[in-house]
């Protein structure tokens, strides 16, 4: 089951169809949209993340990201804990969008735990094959993002917990998300081809951007 660290990429091991000088970049660009690391939760216990050094692609911005934080594990359930849901996704339902690379974004009403991975919706095409993938997990605990790359038109869909049982991504008190599946296609218009365009397709990632008024990628 994939692991996912506040802030920072979870292991590798999905096969990329970008070439590697991508991965870095991406890697960086997804880094500098986490809050400073005295934003995140305490603790629960000492698993730690070990103290990581990240330098972004020029192409993106020049940046250095250091912290120590907790990876926070699933509590045991309780019968008034309500399941996470997802409340915005990117892309949206029934959306269109731009052939290329994609930052898929998945946002929950409440903080996650560190588990959790995307599954196919067939007969629609995955965007985003492959198991363990690198993600992030924002320091609120409640935005999921992962890099991936879409073909022209083409029909895409995704399962956020389809199975409560296996690859689900779990609340902090321990308890599956709900269901979650979208679906959307892309146009033939020209591809993304960098890491800032692809994150400012996304309207909420953009407004983010746009706060953190970094001029290497504004939003």
């Amino acid at each position: 089951m994939a692991k996912l660290e506040p802030g920072f990429r979870m292991r590798a091991g999905a096969r990329s169809k970008w070439p590697r000088h991508i991965a870095p970049a991406a890697l960086g660009a997804l880094a500098a949209l986490a809050q400073p690391a005295t934003a995140a939760p305490p603790a629960s216990d000492g698993n730690t993340v070990s103290e990581l050094l990240v330098t972004g692609s020029k192409t993106v911005s020049e940046l250095t990201v250091t912290a120590k934080i907790a990876c926070l594990r699933p509590e045991n359930g309780t019968g008034r804990a309500n399941r996470p849901k997802v409340v915005s996704s990117f892309p949206a339902r029934g959306d269109v969008i731009r052939p290329g690379l994609l930052v898929v974004r998945v946002t929950f009403d409440q903080p996650m735990a560190c588990a959790g991975n995307f599954t196919a919706a067939p007969p629609l095409q995955n965007p985003c094959p492959g198991t363990p993938r690198d993600m992030l997990l924002s320091l609120d605990r409640k935005t999921i993002r992962t890099l991936c790359m879409v073909e022209a038109d083409t029909r895409y869909g995704l399962w956020v917990t389809q199975d409560p049982t296996t690859h689900s991504f779990m609340g902090l008190a321990g308890l599956p998300s709900e269901p979650y599946r979208f679906s959307f296609a892309t146009s033939s218009e020209a591809a993304v081809t960098s890491i800032c365009d692809a994150m400012v397709e996304d309207a909420e990632t953009a407004r983010q951007l746009r706060r953190r008024n970094n001029p290497a990628c504004p939003g």
